[in-house]
């Protein structure tokens, strides 16, 4: 399922780190979540989080 995450999750990158916006929840429980975020140039990038259920 895709999520809009009312508050920003911050997710370490291959760039540094950042706050990603969006998300896609996993199948199963303890799966890591894909969060999806824009680099400095704009571009739309995913990177892998343990944990967004935070939010």
């Amino acid at each position: 399922m895709f999520r809009i995450f009312t508050i920003p999750v911050p997710a370490r990158t291959p760039h540094g780190r950042c706050l990603a916006r969006y998300g896609i929840e996993p199948a199963r429980a303890g799966d890591p979540w894909w969060v999806i975020y824009r680099d400095k140039q704009g571009r739309w990038l995913t990177t892998m989080v343990a944990d967004a259920t935070g939010v």
